[in-house]
């Protein structure tokens, strides 16, 4: 398998995600997934799968730490009582104590990156995840999280595809160290 080093953090190259899948589809799918080879899992409390997810895996017999696991907080939980409290939801439908990877979703318009980057650091000192990063943040979001953010941010999720280069993004990842996760919606 291909690693991406980002921050010292070693994460697989290629990631399966479960975007637009129903349950039932998730946890058909899943099985077929891991017996190729696929070790990274991407879901979303948005996508209303995640406990679909864990199900496929545990049910699939995949080994924890053979895994490596993303999720991301939807901005309808970008509040003080509930961020925190929707990864643990997240983390009880996931089946795990812990994700590699969680991820701010979207940058919302109504609460500033910095105070999404604090509840990201909680998260990640509170032993809920591993690593933080962001999703579909633009150029000036993206300077603003690494800014304000005591871990790295070691990626930021955004759509990138040959019909979609995003140069701008690339040279800035490469200026910061922070990679892109490419997806395709």
């Amino acid at each position: 398998m291909t690693y991406v080093t980002a921050h010292e953090a070693k994460i697989p190259a290629l990631g399966f995600g479960v975007f637009r899948m129903s349950d039932a589809e998730v946890e058909a799918v899943v099985p077929a997934a891991l017996e190729v080879g696929f070790r990274h899992f991407d879901t979303a409390q948005i996508y209303e799968n995640e406990a679909a997810l864990g199900r496929a895996l545990t049910a699939a017999g995949a080994q924890r730490d053979q895994l490596f696991l993303t999720t991301k907080v939807w901005v309808a939980n970008y509040t003080e009582e509930r961020f925190l409290a929707s990864v643990d939801e997240s983390l009880d439908k996931l089946g795990v104590a812990q994700v590699d990877l969680l991820l701010a979703h979207w940058p919302g318009d109504t609460v500033p990156v910095e105070q999404q980057v604090a509840w990201l650091n909680a998260a990640q000192a509170a032993g809920k995840t591993r690593l933080i990063g962001v999703s579909n943040y633009n150029r000036s979001q993206l300077r603003a999280a690494i800014a304000a953010s005591a871990a790295p941010i070691v990626t930021n999720q955004i759509e990138m595809h040959p019909y979609l280069g995003q140069s701008d993004m690339l040279a800035l990842a490469a200026e910061t160290g922070t990679p892109l996760t490419g997806y395709y919606g």
